[in-house]
């Protein structure tokens, strides 16, 4: 039976510090088995320098709890599991020697109790803080830990994994009857240092019996904060949060006298890198900064991943509404060709869903997490500009309208589904048509806009974007023509000139509820344009093939724009 160290890795510079290598050594000293799972590509940087190290890589989803599930189920299919280890990289070792000596204490405490956690806290509520937390063998095993363990997947905030499962597991200790301890005992002369008033501290100390109190302190009080400097001199580390926020203004000068000489310089290094990629939010919990890109920087996560020539049919469904995934998916059983599907969204905790809900109806599925910025439109472009659609021939473009500032956003988004992909037939039709060679764009006929009425405050951009793109002369007569929606099938190849904009002219705003003038609205007026600039034509189902502007459309109306 293994003694097993499951270790979650992020690293936002996708590198492996020194300080980082040394914490994995140190794993490999006491634990049978080290299963290091990361969102890095760091394989390569690890081997041969760590003894009986596994190396997982998964989609940067889910933070540090979606790892620990991963790596535990590796163990489990790979190795006979005993005790276990959850730990992360949240953290710098100051000393070796005296961490070693920690990860030592905590297997000797496993002969008494169930669970041995480095620190508790009562941030929020009581729990143990789950950046090193050992569990037993029969703790692993039990179905309890194995229905939390399957209920772990991604959310939308660090906040939320708190709450749901760093809490929400030492809830479950709780409920079980699990037997937990944790090695930081304060005195209450400690106690009086960190600022803690005397019921403060009274509630601190009564709490710390092998299964602690619920009474919750001041949600301000954060051991691995407040205590920084015992930690470090008990433990040998320190969260690499207090070093580069040290938002509660703690003196520091512990941290020279206690960490080995020859490594101070390489520690002050790691924090000048980490420092750049760290923010605290609102609810003052360490988070990553935003992208300064103009458009919305995307990660992606994948079920399976089609060849190509394999597939020449995709999906790209912008997801803004969680419950309008079983309207989306039977839509998407009108396809009856192979293909795939790509979701863009601005909520990782979409992710199961979108997974469990598309796995079977596509080909593959990848999602892209991005920010909640250019409506569908921003984070479409970074998909289609990353090159992760140019392998099909055609594409059908989505996403969740609801319009929702309008009483007939339902009936106009049910009625733009239905004109692209409302039945096998027109979806069919559609795909030949593409796939002629000769039209760029399929939309639906009936919301083809071409009267003035509709440039709204787009018409000055809508010029400059296709200036740049198809060499418009800027004395040239402008006419509007374009599907309103922005839903429709189109060749990769006809868009093409989207890809030849400067990022500096793709300037997303702040989502703040526009309805109009905003870069993405712009966007939405130039598809048409640009598939003509690349000899396409644009056309609808009902033209077969032939370049919808050739008609009259003045009449054409929307019920909400």
């Amino acid at each position: 039976m293994d003694n097993v160290a499951i270790v979650a890795h992020f690293d936002a510079n996708d590198r492996v510090e020194t300080n980082f290598i040394e914490l994995l050594v140190c794993l490999s000293k006491k634990f049978d088995r080290v299963v290091l799972v990361t969102t890095s590509n760091i394989s390569e940087e690890i081997k041969g320098r760590v003894n009986n190290i596994h190396v997982v890589n998964r989609p940067n989803f889910g933070y540090d709890f979606c790892s620990y599930r991963v790596g535990l189920a590796y163990s489990l299919e790979n190795f006979e599991v005993n005790n276990v280890l959850f730990t992360n990289s949240s953290f710098a070792i100051l000393s070796l020697e005296i961490f070693g000596k920690t990860l030592s204490r905590m297997l000797e405490f496993l002969q008494e109790f169930d669970v041995v956690g480095s620190t508790e806290s009562y941030q929020f509520s009581w729990h143990v803080q789950s950046y090193l937390i050992l569990l037993k063998a029969k703790v692993v095993s039990s179905p309890w830990f194995q229905s939390f363990l399957g209920g772990i997947e991604p959310t939308n905030s660090k906040l939320e994994i708190i709450t749901r499962f760093e809490i929400g597991l030492s809830s479950a200790f709780r409920s079980n009857n699990v037997k937990v301890a944790t090695l930081l005992q304060p005195s209450h002369e400690r106690l009086h240092h960190t600022g803690l008033n005397a019921d403060g501290m009274r509630e601190y100390v009564s709490g710390r019996a092998p299964l602690s109190s619920t009474t919750p302190l001041t949600p301000q009080f954060n051991p691995v904060h407040h205590l920084a400097e015992l930690i470090a001199r008990e433990m040998g580390y320190i969260k690499l949060e207090v070093l580069r926020d040290n938002p509660h203004q703690i003196d520091l000068a512990f941290v020279n006298e206690i960490c080995e000489r020859d490594r101070i310089a390489e520690t002050h290094e790691m924090l000048s890198r980490n420092r750049a990629n760290y923010t605290r939010g609102g609810d003052n919990i360490s988070t990553l900064k935003a992208s300064k890109s103009n458009i919305p920087v995307t990660k992606l996560a994948r079920w399976r991943r089609s060849r190509p020539g394999e597939v020449n049919v995709a999906v790209i469904v912008h997801l803004h509404y969680i419950e309008m995934v079983p309207v989306v998916r039977r839509l998407l059983k009108n396809i009856v060709v192979p293909f795939d599907v790509h979701v863009t969204t601005a909520f990782e905790g979409f992710y199961t869903e979108v997974f469990s809900s598309f796995y079977d109806l596509a080909q593959s599925v990848s999602i892209y997490c991005a920010e909640n910025r250019g409506r569908d439109i921003g984070p479409f472009l970074s998909v289609y500009r990353g090159g992760n659609l140019d392998q099909y021939q055609a594409v059908l473009k989505i996403h969740s309208k609801k319009s929702a500032y309008s009483s007939n956003g339902i009936l106009w988004r049910d009625s733009l589904y239905s004109s692209v992909a409302g039945d096998s037939l027109t979806v069919l039709r559609s795909i030949e048509l593409i796939k002629s060679g000769e039209v760029g764009i399929v939309g639906p006929h009936q919301y083809y806009l071409t009267s003035d009425r509709f440039w709204g405050a787009n018409r000055s951009t809508v010029r400059r974007l296709l200036e740049e793109m198809t060499g418009l002369h800027p004395k040239a007569n402008l006419e509007l023509g374009f599907f309103a929606g922005s839903m429709f099938w189109f060749a990769p190849q006809a868009l093409s000139p989207l890809k030849e904009l400067p990022e500096s002219s793709l300037i997303f705003e702040a989502e703040n509820g526009q309805q109009d003038g905003t870069l993405a609205h712009a966007i939405e007026r130039v598809f048409c344009p640009v598939v003509r600039s690349q000899g396409f034509s644009a056309s609808s189902v009902v033209l077969g093939g032939k370049d919808i502007h050739k008609y009259s459309m003045i009449e054409n109306d929307v019920p909400v724009l």
